[in-house]
């Protein structure tokens, strides 16, 4: 097999051999490679010596053996002479060599066989210990005596930026790319190539195709004695050594960029290539790229923009023709959302939001297999970090008297986030920290969060195009480009993106109210955006809006009005984006109201090229996404219309709306149906059951069996599923749903094992995690599901005859109640939650046993309790005006019509902080009935 992979040098690196046996010949000045030959060759000697040579010598001595016959009395009464002592020293070498050689054949044997480690030889500690040093450098030795010479490979480094670093670079001033890189990649490039990368390393195209989006670490080159192992890359990257067996299993037996193969599990070398699990974290992914030749950029005053294009097409675009087949081109809708952490992070909160607005319809397969992806790649907390970021930074500024800096593109991942500026500016106010001269500015993940009020966004056209092959998100403010933006490339990929863009741009949480006109889009995007996205027939129909927003802010600074208050700051950002290539007509008119020479709140977007674009995103049919003036390369964001239909399948109302828990009909009320559990069960037998599953409210397991902390969180999701599925669970569903990215077995398997210590055993000794005999998990049926409990109990209150009876039970069942079902869950887990429907169930029914229970207490003249009963209803429903309407008469009961207006005004504040704009009639006129100086008609005022 031919060498494949080759390194990018820097102008200060070694220069590496790209191709060719001659990339594995050794590299003049190697110390550190010599130094292992000559070890590895000292060890063999040494070995040799004593394995061989200790026998031999003794033989040649006179030492042989000879069995010794048993002591006379004369021997054990006479002295000791010269004689026994040299025969009893003969025995202890003969013995200490036999123990050696025992201790070198067992060394031997476990590290050919790959099992691991290998078992140990009684009272050999010492012995052993030397076997397996002289063992491993003989080893490496040999192996690497069939190559050319040995096996040299450039220090790798990993850089922990994204290619989105090479932004600053993009710009005259900075350090320029890597000459020997950017000469391959344009070579690779005229001959019509991808150009497949690692982090900083550029891959063979036989390599990169097989690697490509997979994740890979590089075996790093010995340092000193100390060479890379299986152990302690699992240790790094998956945070147990214990794992190594999962990447022995992803390797064995796959080729080598030096030909070799890997077959055993201690034996690796250094630049090996290997495939990590889909859970490994600080490990590049490989990506394709179609790189255009360097070209020289004319130093920009502002932010990068494109030179004007003619109609008749650039040359560097990516056109259809050059993706790659058609099989391999069409990613899966489900895995394009895994990485979209910002946009699937909208998405989600678009949907929890019209949830606690409203009821929405049973959604079908594919909807819930959606709201799975949505789960599974949603990344809410790196999303607030950004919103909350941004916005302390404008209170700096404003709290300074200053602008705001100028933005044109950011990056953030687990340990900061990156703000690429031009021009640059020194000047960053604490806890921001400044790099590459200004043109970029640092906030850490864990930088003190400033004290004071947040005002408005400052960059609400910050929009992420997709993440890079290090797991960051990568942003771009549109209100920087100064003009019109084009998708070119592949047709179909530019839609979905464009489709992404405005997903994002109506449902993220920095944006605030930006507004969105949408042209040949898909029409679910009216549920996601709601209010901020409207959908028109043509590009006329959308810039009378973009002309309004043009006339507001002319002559003002946008990035001054949002810190001071001017009009800049105080407009609503307006955009087209439009699916569909437009007319030379549309096209002029676009530009013309698109740019005027400097930044403002307001642009388009548009699928294909046309003349004045100032960014040109490129796209291939394989979803990698390029903005070559800003030097960004990413895996692109994409909705297609498939999935966007899902969405909005998802946030649909229903036909008939209704209230969860009910709909009142002629004083009737309609309740949900409720199917009970399997066996009837109380609250006594909850806290008596060994092990209590519970999951209204952040899902917890309570059990006596030793646990440690770091596995708590794993092994507390997979009972819970377990807990959900009473039937039983095959072992590869389970570890589909627990693992969605993928999982060995022996890592599923061990986990399992870890769980069921944790649940321990029932008073017969059989485990409460067990097998049935069709080969699926179980729990037994000492372990207990507060969901369980709650449902049998709700089902014996709608058979009681008795008021008081019904009641207790209700309330017995609201008891189990610590808020909405499994919240508060980290981000990417319990995505197969959408599949157990336990969310939409619990909510109804619990509302429905909140109202009925403040009912029954109304009844009986008991406020109080109906306010408890509604205090937990509200936990899980916080806008179910049903219950807002039985707390206002439990108040008027107790406190008046004062009482009455001080629980309207929260339930304005409630309501408005949903989004809910509109006040029910039913519940503006119980407001009234009870309070009539306290006329409330809407949530939120217009």
């Amino acid at each position: 097999m031919s060498a494949r992979t080759r390194h990018a040098a820097s102008p200060t690196e070694r220069p590496v051999p790209e191709r060719g046996p001659q990339r594995f010949q050794q590299v003049d000045g190697d110390i550190e490679a010599t130094r292992s030959r000559w070890s590895g060759a000292g060890a063999a000697l040494v070995l040799l010596l004593l394995v061989v040579g200790v026998p031999v010598a003794l033989l040649l001595l006179g030492g042989g053996l000879s069995m010794p016959s048993l002591p006379s009395r004369e021997d054990l009464t006479g002295s000791i002479g010269a004689q026994q002592i040299v025969t009893i020293l003969t025995w202890v070498v003969w013995l200490a060599w036999l123990q050696f050689t025992v201790c070198v054949l067992v060394e031997l044997r476990s590290a050919i066989r790959g099992v691991g480690m290998p078992a140990r030889v009684p009272l050999a500690g010492p012995s052993q210990r030397a076997a397996r040093t002289l063992v491993a450098a003989v080893l490496l030795l040999v192996t690497a005596a069939g190559q050319a010479n040995a096996v040299t490979t450039a220090t790798i480094e990993h850089v922990a930026a994204s290619n989105v670093a090479a932004v600053a670079s993009a710009v005259p001033g900075t350090t320029q790319a890597a000459p020997d890189q950017a000469h391959a990649e344009q070579e690779a490039s005229a001959e019509g190539e991808k150009t497949y990368h690692l982090g900083d390393i550029v891959l063979d195209e036989d390599e990169g195709r097989e690697l490509v989006g997979k994740k890979v670490a590089v075996v790093t080159p010995p340092e000193g004695r100390y060479h890379d192992n299986l152990w302690d890359i699992a240790e790094r990257h998956m945070g147990d050594g214990r794992r190594y067996h999962d990447i022995y299993e992803l390797n064995k037996g796959r080729p080598q960029p030096d030909g070799q193969e890997l077959t055993l599990a201690r034996l690796i070398q250094p630049g090996w290539l290997l495939v990590m699990p889909e859970d490994a974290a600080g490990v590049a992914r490989v990506t394709v790229t179609e790189v255009a030749p360097a070209s020289t950029v004319t130093p920009p005053l502002h932010a990068p923009v494109e030179a004007p294009t003619q109609t008749s097409g650039a040359a560097d675009t990516v056109q259809p023709g050059a993706s790659v087949a058609d099989e391999a081109s069409t990613a899966d809708d489900v895995q394009s959302l895994v990485g979209s952490g910002l946009l699937a992070a909208g998405l989600l909160a678009a949907m929890v939001a019209v949830r606690r607005r409203r009821r929405t319809p049973e959604p079908g397969d594919d909807a819930v297999e959606m709201e799975v992806a949505l789960r599974l790649g949603a990344d809410p907390a790196r999303a607030r970090r950004l919103d909350t970021s941004l916005r302390q930074l404008a209170a700096l500024c404003a709290a300074a008297g200053r602008d705001l800096p100028p933005v044109y593109a950011a990056q953030i991942d687990d340990t900061r986030l990156t703000l690429f500026l031009a021009p640059a500016d020194a000047h960053a106010p604490s806890p921001w920290t400044v790099a590459e001269g200004g043109r970029q500015w640092h906030l850490a993940a864990d930088a003190p969060v400033p004290a004071g009020r947040l005002g408005a966004a400052p960059y609400p056209g910050l929009v992420s195009l997709g993440r890079s092959p290090e797991e960051a998100d990568v942003l771009v403010d549109l209100e920087a480009a100064q003009g019109t933006i084009s998708i070119v490339g592949d047709e179909a990929v530019a839609a979905e993106v464009a489709t992404a863009i405005a997903a994002e741009l109506v449902t993220n949480s920095w944006s605030d109210g930006l507004r969105v006109s949408g042209v040949d889009l898909p029409q679910e995007l009216a549920e996601v955006g709601g209010e901020r996205y409207r959908a028109v027939p043509g590009v006329a129909d959308a810039l009378p809006a973009l002309s309004a927003r043009q006339a507001d802010v002319l002559g003002t600074s946008v990035l001054a009005g949002r810190v001071r208050g001017g009009s800049g700051g105080t407009g609503t950002p307006e955009y087209l984006v439009a699916g569909r290539t437009p007319s030379p007509e549309e096209a002029r008119r676009i530009a013309e109201v698109a740019a005027d020479g400097g930044r403002a709140p307001w642009g388009a977007i548009v699928v294909g090229d046309v003349p004045g674009a100032r960014w040109r995103i490129e796209v291939d049919a394989e979803g990698s996404l390029r903005v070559g003036v800003l030097g960004l390369s990413v895996t692109a964001n994409r909705l297609s219309a498939r999935r966007i239909a899902s969405l909005g399948r998802l946030l649909a109302p229903q036909e008939v709306e209704e209230q969860v828990g009910g709909v009142e009909v002629e004083g009737h009320l309609e309740r949900p149906d409720l199917a009970a559990s399997g066996r009837a069960l109380g609250t006594a037998d909850l806290w008596a059951a060994p092990v209590r599953v519970l999951v209204l409210g952040t899902p917890v397991v309570e059990a006596d069996g030793p646990i440690d902390d770091e596995r708590r969180e794993l092994c507390t999701e997979l009972v819970v599923h377990l807990a959900l599925h009473p039937e039983g669970v095959h072992p590869t569903v389970l570890g589909a749903a627990v693992w969605p990215r993928g999982v060995t077995t022996a890592v599923l398997n061990a986990t399992v094992a870890r769980a069921r210590e944790w649940l321990g055993k029932d008073a017969h000794g059989a485990p409460h995690l067990r097998h049935t005999m069709d080969g699926n998990l179980v729990l037994g049926a000492r372990a207990v599901l507060d969901w369980d409990v709650a449902r049998s109990l709700l089902a014996a209150s709608r058979t009681e005859r008795t008021r008081a009876q019904e009641a207790a039970l209700l309330r017995e069942a609201l008891g189990l109640v610590r808020g909405a079902a499994v919240e508060d869950v980290p981000a990417g887990r319990y995505s197969w939650l959408a599949r157990a429907r336990l969310e939409r169930d619990s909510r109804a029914l619990l509302v429905d046993a909140a109202h009925r229970l403040a009912v029954l207490s109304l009844d009986d003249d008991d406020p109080a309790g109906a306010r408890a009963a509604v205090a937990t209803g509200l936990g899980v429903a916080p806008t179910d005006e049903l219950l807002w309407r039985d707390l206002l008469r439990a108040v008027w009961l107790e406190s008046g019509p004062d009482g009455v207006r001080a629980a309207a005004a929260e339930m304005e504040r409630e309501l408005r902080d949903a989004g809910v704009r509109e006040i029910s009639a039913p519940t503006a006129a119980l407001v009234e009935e009870l309070a009539p100086t306290g006329g409330v008609g809407r949530a939120a005022g217009d």
